[in-house]
């Protein structure tokens, strides 16, 4: 039993650092405040990416979608992407959502929610979003 719930420790620690393996070898921001500031710096929006530990989906959407060379460059071409560890807190109440994973894309000016898209997206579905957006 000891053996069992230590296995269980250690892969929660494993899997609530993934995310954060994902955002430096993506170049995502991690924190809400420092990607805000970054964004209204360069005049871009904010992309937030809300997820969670143990989601298979939100996993995904990173490994499928988000590391694709052409997703990446259209969503750095606009935005300022910030990954959060909805598990975590430290984030602003209007983020709160009971689905992961859920993608806002901001106004950081006005910390105001353009668009909000809930649930996995492929690359093409992603790219398409990320078009109409413009």
């Amino acid at each position: 039993m000891k053996k069992t719930v230590i296995l269980l420790l250690m892969c929660t620690l494993v899997f609530a650092e993934g995310y954060k393996e994902f955002a430096k070898k993506m170049s995502y921001e991690t924190e809400y405040e420092t990607a805000l500031n970054k964004a209204k710096k360069e005049k871009k929006n904010l992309m937030v990416l809300m997820i969670t530990n143990y989601c298979p989906w939100c996993t995904k959407f990173e490994n499928k979608t988000l590391v694709d060379k052409n997703v990446d460059s259209a969503i750095k071409s606009k935005y300022i992407p910030l990954i959060i560890n909805k598990e975590e807190g430290n984030f602003p109440k209007y983020l709160d959502t009971p689905i992961v994973p859920t993608t806002y894309f901001i106004i950081p000016q006005k910390e105001e929610i353009l668009h909000q898209s809930v649930g996995f997206s492929n690359k093409i579905e992603f790219l398409n979003l990320l078009q109409k957006l413009k």
